[in-house]
């Protein structure tokens, strides 16, 4: 089975463009309910911040994202932030994410 792996994903989402702004990609999941989710265009952002100050000091996050185990994450399209597990993610840009 062909796919990425999540520390990948997790690499490619910390990358950010020099405006400061988050790269926009797609993403698949699980919801808590078990149902599937998907948003088209999701950028970096929420408690995470994608600001100069956090990258400089943290690589990006803010948090720490191993021990919390969530990304937070903006809807391009609202412009609202959610949170969601990293457990949970099953599609990175239309590949399969791997875990493990």
């Amino acid at each position: 089975m062909q796919g990425i792996h999540i520390r990948t994903v997790l690499a490619e989402i910390d990358q950010h463009e020099a405006s400061g702004q988050g790269r926009a990609f797609s993403i698949g999941y699980y919801k808590t309910s078990g149902t599937k989710g998907s948003k088209a265009a999701v950028r970096k952002g929420g408690l995470s911040g994608v600001g100069p100050a956090a990258s400089a000091t943290s690589g990006g996050f803010r948090y720490k994202v191993k021990e919390k185990g969530t990304l937070q994450l903006v809807d391009c399209a609202t412009s609202k932030s959610f949170a969601l597990k990293i457990c949970l993610l099953t599609h990175f840009n239309g590949q399969r994410i791997l875990h493990g």
